[in-house]
């Protein structure tokens, strides 16, 4: 983080009370762009920060993700991409306030829970038999409403009587089931046929007892 780390001072909108005592969250920056604004350098040196907005997807603990923005100064040597994963401070009075904190890793939060949403459990206990052989997977740095963490898959599904797919899926993983987690893992899951190809869930129970048992 720290080529990224911002300057010190005020210019670039950031709240020091904000940085100091706002909620710390995760945020997945959606869009940079630079205002065009710079500080330092003279007429024939660069200059030493610029000023950018940031788009951020904000997580916090139990709440909604949301978007918002703000403006910062880093390096010009140093503007973070889109999708970088960074830790966010928050106004808890006014959750569009936030702040990128550089200095501090991006914490794991804990989603909420979506009224009607479907979830792993639902494709578990009402879905069809399938295999899901792992090609990639990553924390997401997340927790189910369970307290379960999550991680993003590339999945190969297969299904008996249907040609192999794959999917990319985020799916909660038991404490049991993260040893299983390695390229080429091929692991029980259940799929929802009436669904979207991506309603698929790994049974983490059956894939433990398979390993056991082998």
């Amino acid at each position: 983080m720290g080529m990224f780390k911002k300057l010190a001072g005020s210019v670039g909108h950031v709240s020091k009370d904000v940085m100091e005592n706002g909620l710390l969250g995760r945020g997945q920056i959606a869009e940079v762009k630079q205002t065009g604004m710079t500080m330092g350098g003279g007429e024939n040196t660069a200059p030493t920060a610029v000023v950018c907005k940031f788009t951020v997807q904000v997580v916090l603990d139990n709440v909604a993700p949301y978007e918002a923005t703000c403006k910062q100064r880093v390096s010009p040597y140093g503007i973070p991409p889109p999708g970088m994963v960074v830790a966010v401070r928050v106004n808890p009075d006014d959750p569009s306030e936030i702040a990128i904190d550089w200095d501090t890793a991006p914490p794991a939060v804990a989603l909420a829970a979506q009224p009607g949403q479907e979830t792993a459990a639902d494709i578990l206990a009402k879905g069809s038999p399938a295999r899901a052989v792992i090609v990639q997977s990553q924390p997401l740095g997340m927790k189910n409403p369970s307290g379960l963490d999550l991680y993003g898959f590339l999945l190969t599904i297969m299904v008996d009587g249907t040609a192999p797919y794959q999917i990319q899926v985020g799916n909660p993983v038991t404490p049991g089931g993260v040893p299983l987690i390695f390229p080429g893992s091929n692991l029980p899951a259940k799929y929802m046929p009436a669904g979207s190809p991506e309603s698929v869930a790994i049974d983490w129970d059956a894939a433990v007892a398979e390993a056991t048992n082998k």
